[in-house]
């Protein structure tokens, strides 16, 4: 079981609760995609190329999507290894990862990502990557729990178990 799966099943029971009894778009789900699910819009915002349900996705690609508001309460990690980087269209690796994007070579590579809604659109738009150099999985799972407002699930302050249970 990879690490995002696991994090996901761990803390989903406390989403839940707060779906059922404070906030019914609090949402936490996990799904494999494939590099060809993602696409770049005209506003430079990250998509899914295929509406529909979330766990429809069937990739080899681990991806986190935390909700917590109805409009832009949203926000993903994707781990990306150098394999599946090569596979992203050059539109998709420039938007995630800038004009440099081909000297990313070795290595598992963290993408965060936030909802962002206008008037016309709305989409993904890249927050931070993490790099095997400044951080790693610790770094997007803590992403993922900030913005659920949940830090007793961060790794870095040993408030939970959870680092005991990731096979880092």
């Amino acid at each position: 079981m990879n690490n995002f799966k696991t994090y996901v099943n761990y803390a989903q029971p406390v989403v839940e609760a707060i779906n059922k009894h404070h906030n019914e778009f609090y949402l936490l789900q996990y799904c494999g995609i494939r590099p060809q699910d993602l696409c770049v819009d005209e506003e430079n915002l990250i998509k899914f190329e295929a509406s529909g349900e979330f766990g429809a996705f069937k990739g080899d690609i681990p991806l986190i999507y935390a909700q917590y508001g109805e409009e832009t309460g949203a926000s993903l990690a994707i781990e990306l290894t150098a394999e599946h980087r090569k596979l992203l269209s050059k539109e998709l690796a420039f938007e995630l990862f800038g004009e440099h994007f081909d000297l990313w070579e070795d290595g598992v590579v963290y993408a965060l990502l936030d909802h962002e809604y206008y008037q016309t659109c709305s989409g993904f738009a890249v927050h931070e990557i993490v790099d095997p150099t400044s951080g790693g999985v610790g770094n997007a799972l803590d992403f993922i729990s900030d913005r659920l407002k949940l830090p007793f699930f961060n790794l870095h302050e040993g408030k939970s178990n959870l680092d005991f249970i990731l096979d880092q």
